[in-house]
């Protein structure tokens, strides 16, 4: 894994976004549709330039923890567990936070994992 902590070097390689695969590959991806929280943040923040959109997202400082959908390469299912590298900028746009990576990838949190109440652990595929 690569140490994605604040004092080190920032790498721009897919594997600093250390994606939680537990061995998932499209074929086992049964989505219909994205979930609805996915959907309406896709149609405010329509940009090319989002890498992906967290659902149950976490801040954990200086990353940010949630499962990923939508990702721009298209290499992993949606609703895996993702950390984003070291975060350095943050702002909204229609009322979605949007991260910037040391990498210049964008993140849009579309739900936040406070406001599911209690549910099961974080780390359980959806």
């Amino acid at each position: 894994m690569i140490d994605v902590s604040v004092g080190k070097r920032c790498e721009s390689k897919y594997a600093s976004y250390l994606i939680k695969t537990f061995g998932a590959t499209w074929d086992g991806t049964t989505f219909h549709r994205f979930f609805s929280v996915i959907e309406q943040a896709r149609a405010y923040v329509p940009d090319s330039e989002i890498v992906g959109f967290f659902l149950c997202a976490l801040e954990r400082p200086p990353v940010m923890t949630g499962l990923i959908f939508c990702d721009d390469r298209h290499d992993f299912p949606p609703g895996l567990p993702a950390h984003t590298p070291p975060i350095v900028r943050r702002f909204y746009r229609e009322g979605y936070l949007i991260v910037e990576a040391c990498t210049g990838g964008l993140f849009v949190v579309a739900h936040w994992y406070h406001e599911n109440g209690a549910l099961r652990p974080f780390y359980e595929l959806h």
